[in-house]
């Protein structure tokens, strides 16, 4: 499997990263292509695409701070999934970074949800019990409820303050 780091709209492979993203998320958690220009001029921002052979498995957007990496957004391919290759992504993604990796989930309210905590605990992550609200993609939506998780450990709520700060000054702006 081979990653590929994708650091513009033109490059060849972000019609693929796209085509995924749109389907893997709701429009209200989706970047513009307006804010998706603007992410990628920010050195914090990262986006790694992978690839087998030519088909297009998945990718990992996320935000390199001093203590600590933001998930944005992960998603595999809807034909791949439950073979194992999300866990093998992530894990290997998480093996990669020694620092606390951060990432957000829909609150648990149906099997769905549930699988999905399961799946993120599978791979390390604890479940933090702040009050979060991340802040709105687009100007039609409300910021909306999500369940912060972390690997390692449970995050302080110093550490919860600083990440919040920086999703609502850095990466949401």
């Amino acid at each position: 499997m081979k990653s590929i780091i994708i650091n513009n709209q033109s490059h060849v492979s972000y019609s693929e990263f796209k085509s995924l993203y749109s389907s893997s998320f709701p429009i209200f958690e989706q970047r513009t292509e307006e804010q998706q220009k603007i992410a990628f001029l920010h050195p914090q921002y990262h986006l790694i695409a992978y690839a087998e052979g030519n088909k297009f498995i998945g990718f990992i957007s996320y935000w390199e701070f001093p203590a600590y990496i933001y998930i944005e957004h992960f998603a595999v391919n809807q034909s791949l999934r439950g073979n194992g290759i999300g866990s093998n992504l992530l894990n290997k993604f998480i093996g990669e970074h020694s620092k606390i990796i951060i990432l957000e989930i829909d609150p648990i309210t149906d099997k769905i949800s549930t699988a999905r905590l399961r799946f993120y605990q599978k791979c390390g992550f604890f479940t933090n019990d702040y009050h979060h609200i991340h802040p709105a993609y687009r100007k039609e939506f409300e910021g909306h409820s999500l369940i912060v998780l972390s690997t390692k450990r449970r995050i302080t709520k110093t550490e919860y303050d600083l990440f919040n700060n920086d999703l609502k000054t850095v990466i949401m702006k």
